[in-house]
């Protein structure tokens, strides 16, 4: 039996050490913006929870976590069928059937922890039609979600859309 759990833990070492090295190779694939939007602030050093602007806690998920959350992000940003810019943020209507709601729920809840700037908002339309995540939140949170998201500028959105 002993044998058993040391090879357990073996392998459930590498499988962690491979999603890690995953994320990594990936670019981390947080909600933390690559350049920082002219609106992004950084956290302040004391670690206040009274800052003006957007940052995102990289600290707030274990690494267990994070990996899940951004194999969830890969999943929702492949199951994007529709994006809708609204005054204060964004919409994305999903392939309900790559993405399920257990896993939008799941990847809502982790970003709120890193990202607590957000209002999320999840909407199942009636009849079996579209899955929706919103994304909003105060003025400057759309730019932040176009950098974050890889959004085109608004001029360039209606021309695709």
């Amino acid at each position: 039996m002993k044998n058993q759990n040391s090879n357990f833990g073996l392998v459930a070492g590498a499988a962690a050490l491979s999603g890690i090295s995953a994320i990594v190779a990936l670019g981390g694939l947080s909600a933390r913006p690559q350049k920082p939007p002219a609106a992004s602030v950084q956290p302040p050093k004391d670690k206040s929870t009274e800052v003006s602007g957007f940052y995102c806690n990289l600290k707030a998920l274990t690494p267990a976590e994070r990996a899940r959350h951004s194999l969830l992000t890969l999943k929702l940003m492949g199951a994007k069928l529709e994006t809708k810019e609204l005054t204060d943020g964004y919409a994305f209507r999903l392939d309900a059937g790559s993405v399920s709601l257990a896993e939008l729920a799941d990847w809502v809840s982790n970003e709120k922890k890193c990202c607590p700037f957000f209002e999320f908002n999840i909407h199942l339309e009636r009849n079996g039609g579209g899955l929706w995540l919103r994304l909003a939140g105060s003025d400057g949170v759309k730019q932040f979600i176009r950098s974050e998201f890889k959004l085109p500028a608004p001029a360039e959105a209606s021309k695709h859309e």
